[in-house]
């Protein structure tokens, strides 16, 4: 079974107790042992925290993650764990200590995927590891990466319905999954409404029509609409030069 038909089935699941358990089962078949997922608001204060690994983050401040920090400025997917410190040699020494801390519990490699960035009223998203090195990660995973953002996007949309009564929540992500797809290349892209710019992005993300509709709540006509819409204003003829406009890819 596909992530996108796991997610499909995702969406009936009508508890947050039953959802976990379910999103880290299926990210746990594609190879992950750790499923982080951590928000905070815009002064990183009021984390919201579900995790795998508890410990990773045990005696810590959860605002400290570097997650947080250096991953949740633009919505492309970024290497993180102890196999990647390499290739990050501007992280500070408590950013390296908390990566460092995290190899020692087994977390070596993996991609953090964030759902909104810095920026919003709340930000954070998705931080998933192996316990591969750096080599191999990249052989099974460097593929996949838009269908893992994909699922964890809809997982974070089913997660926010599931606490929607809770404040944080509302008054934080709203009703929609995403801000502005061009906000973390200093676009903005005031033309396009609310609804197109999630549109855009989750088509740009690799979801079908179909996929997208069922996700924002609307048909796969007005699906339609808000793309034909979305090409007139941005003065393009297809989904490619839409996002490589906004920078989606």
């Amino acid at each position: 079974m596909s992530l996108m038909d796991v997610a499909a089935e995702l969406e009936q699941v009508e508890t947050l107790d039953a959802l976990w358990p379910r999103i880290v089962a299926a990210l746990r078949d594609e190879g992950f042992d750790f499923v982080i997922y951590l928000t905070v608001d815009a002064d990183f204060g009021a984390p919201v925290l579900m995790t795998t690994h508890p410990e990773i983050h045990d005696g810590g401040d959860l605002a400290g993650d570097p997650f947080l920090e250096y991953c949740c400025h633009s919505y492309a997917p970024t290497l993180t764990g102890a196999a990647f410190l390499p290739r990050y040699d501007y992280l500070p020494e408590a950013a390296r200590a908390f990566i460092l801390r995290a190899e020692q519990l087994g977390f070596t490699a993996g991609l953090a995927i964030p759902v909104r960035l810095q920026g919003s009223s709340r930000f954070g998203g998705f931080n998933i590891g192996t316990g591969l090195d750096a080599e191999t990660f990249e052989a099974r995973y460097g593929d996949g990466m838009s269908r893992l953002r994909t699922f964890c996007l809809l997982m974070h949309r089913r997660l926010e319905e599931l606490q929607g009564s809770a404040p944080i929540f509302e008054q934080g992500f709203r009703r929609l999954m995403v801000s502005s797809p061009g906000a973390d290349s200093g676009e903005e892209l005031p033309e396009l409404t609310p609804r197109e710019r999630e549109v855009l992005f989750l088509l740009a993300g690799g979801l079908s029509r179909k996929e997208c509709a069922a996700s924002c709540g609307i048909s796969p006509h007005t699906v339609s609409d808000h793309t034909k819409s979305i090409y007139r204003k941005l003065d393009v003829r297809n989904l490619v030069e839409a996002a490589r406009l906004t920078k989606l890819i």
